[in-house]
């Protein structure tokens, strides 16, 4: 008898243990996951969706269970509703909203017994100055959810970087630039976004084009009006993107523009390291040198041969000096000026072209033209054989002619302007 109530305890005993590791492997796990977690621009003023908070129980057992999902603080979390199990849609997750950032979810399995999973959309607010990962707190009030925490995505300060790339030098009025720009993450550039670009004065923007790069979703419009490339976002992007700007830079005022590097201030872009980026080198052109007039007639001190449209020609006077100022014949002078007529009644001498009527006399120093009178230094002489000499600046002057007196060769050069 003893031996038979050993065996009989040590089969009971086994069975127990049996048991135990059957109860043991049959028990509920709970499970929690996130779909889509992404990266998001702080501030978010409006709810996104952040992804999708799975809860699976396998298996569900009969009972309340209930769960509080905590956002950080200062998220604002928007309700889903109720949800549905995937595998028994007579199965429902409660949700109820007991903060800005704080949702109690629960469920009562009733005689369910079986694996289920709950696929949660967690929407909510990107509070200002939020950066790191955005962390989803599971606390257990009853059942089957466990305590836990889950990454449901990152909140960074969004960033567009901008830099620029073949930066030429502006020949022949104008140059081109590429300039490039990158998202660190989607939808950085809403709808309503606006980059301004603005050359400095005298400089102005042509032929601006977008061509994207990287990512999904982004339409850019580029607007040159000027000084100032804008650039209109009329659908922002959905996934993170890059593009390049191609334009022509120009000089719209030479006394404006200055020289060496030229660049563009940046409106409506956060967190740069310069408010300004390179576009162009600038070196003004020298200055066009104005063509040499040619002379239309030289006269030399003391010779009675000059020059008329490079002919040599002979006068019966010489030019000369007296009391430092150069006396030409009038006569020679009047012909080198292309004056339409020349008289003489022994004492005045008149002179006309083109509508304008000057007057000198011998002995005086008036010279009318046009019927006023002015003043010369030295007074018109008669010198053999009866030639009028007068200072031939003044002549030439009343005609609008330019002289020039070279000391060198004694030489009285006029230009008709």
């Amino acid at each position: 008898m003893r031996r038979y109530s050993i065996s009989i305890l040590f089969f009971f005993l086994l069975a127990i243990f049996i048991f135990g590791i059957t109860v043991g492997a049959a028990a509920a796990s709970t499970t929690y996951d996130f779909l889509r977690g992404q990266m998001w621009a702080a501030p978010r003023e409006s709810p996104v969706e952040l992804g999708i908070f799975t809860i699976t129980i396998d298996p569900l057992v009969a009972g309340e269970n209930a769960s509080l999902l905590t956002l950080p603080q200062d998220y604002k979390l928007v309700q889903p509703g109720d949800i549905a199990a995937i595998q028994d849609p007579s199965v429902i997750l409660i949700t109820k909203k007991i903060s800005d950032n704080e949702l109690l979810v629960s469920v009562n399995s009733g005689d369910m017994d079986g694996k289920v999973t709950f696929l949660v959309p967690i929407k909510t607010t990107i509070p200002r100055g939020a950066n790191g990962d955005i962390e989803l707190v599971i606390t257990n009030v009853e059942g089957q959810f466990p305590a836990g925490r889950v990454i449901a995505g990152a909140a960074l300060p969004g960033e567009i970087t901008i830099e620029s790339s073949r930066v030429g030098a502006i020949k022949d009025g104008k140059s081109s630039v590429q300039i490039a720009f990158s998202e660190n993450m989607a939808q950085l550039l809403s709808k309503s976004s606006r980059i301004k670009l603005t050359l400095p004065d005298g400089f102005t923007w042509a032929n601006a084009k977008i061509t994207p790069v990287s990512g999904e979703g982004l339409d850019i419009r580029p607007v040159t009006a000027g000084r100032v490339l804008e650039l209109r976002t009329e659908r922002e992007s959905t996934q993170r993107s890059s593009f390049r700007v191609d334009a022509e830079i120009g000089v719209s005022n030479a006394e404006k523009a200055r020289e060496g590097e030229v660049r563009a201030e940046i409106e409506g872009l956060r967190s740069l390291s310069s408010p300004t980026i390179l576009v162009a080198h600038y070196e003004a052109p020298e200055p066009a040198q104005p063509e040499p007039i040619e002379p239309r007639a030289v006269f030399i001190v003391g010779s009675a041969s000059y020059k008329h449209n490079n002919r040599v020609m002979a006068m019966d006077v010489a030019p000369y000096l007296r009391d430092g100022r150069v006396f030409l014949p009038l006569r020679y002078v009047g012909v080198s000026l292309d004056v339409d007529e020349i008289n003489w009644d022994g004492q005045t001498a008149t002179l006309v072209k083109d509508g304008v009527r000057v007057q000198v006399a011998a002995g005086s120093k008036r010279i009318v033209v046009n019927g006023q009178a002015l003043t010369m230094d030295a007074a018109p002489e008669l010198a053999p054989p009866g030639r009028i000499m007068l200072p031939y600046r003044y002549l030439a002057e009343a005609f609008e002619a330019t002289v020039a007196w070279n000391q060198a060769d004694r030489s009285v050069a006029i230009m008709l302007n």
